[in-house]
């Protein structure tokens, strides 16, 4: 196993050595750290990763999608390929198109917010809240003024039924007057 330094790994690949370089910083290929500091490149591994990891550019000279074998689907490691750490962590690295696919439903998720907002489908929580607390609060008030309201009309009443009977109507208008409410202040649903 020979290993090689970013600029030998570009001309390997015939790629320009900051594309080695953003694909090391982006995990999609490991690098093996040096006692002196430096990071060499097995390239075999590399070649692999390189393949599973990173998609073709619409202007490379590649048109046509990777085989299993050139994606690294199956193929088995080579004789020299590194034991340890740096073969667990790049066997355990998260690959480019899993990135891909995340950041893709994050944005497909996004835009479904957005056109439901738009189709007012949504509303914001801190108005919602607070209609909602407004609207309870004038229903209590309404409620505790039942007794005030139907004091007058209940005072000369005897019969339990026709008591009944006016406090429920008052009870009634009170819960027909918060739903009226409530109902104005929802946003108008638009078809």
């Amino acid at each position: 196993m020979r290993l090689m330094s970013k600029a030998e790994y570009a001309r390997h690949r015939g790629c320009d050595e900051k594309a080695v370089r953003k694909a090391i910083k982006e995990g999609r290929i490991s690098a093996i750290p040096q006692p002196n500091g430096r990071e060499l490149i097995d390239p075999e591994v590399a070649d692999i990763q390189w393949a599973r990891n990173t998609r073709a550019r619409a202007d490379s000279a590649r048109t046509a999608p990777l085989s299993e074998a050139e994606a690294g689907q199956g193929v088995p490691a080579p004789e020299n390929a590194p034991e340890g750490p740096v073969a667990e962590a790049a066997a355990k690295a998260p690959a480019y198109a899993d990135f891909r696919a995340r950041r893709e439903a994050a944005d497909a998720e996004m835009a479904e917010i957005a056109l439901a907002k738009e189709r007012r489908l949504l509303v914001d929580r801190k108005v919602a809240e607070q209609a909602a607390f407004e609207s309870f609060r004038a229903l209590r008030d309404k409620a505790f003024n039942v007794p005030l309201r139907a004091a007058s009309r209940i005072v000369g009443l005897a019969d339990v039924r026709a008591i009944d009977a006016v406090i429920a109507e008052e009870l009634r208008l009170a819960f027909s007057s918060w739903e009226s409410d409530m109902l104005a202040r929802l946003p108008a649903k638009e078809d």
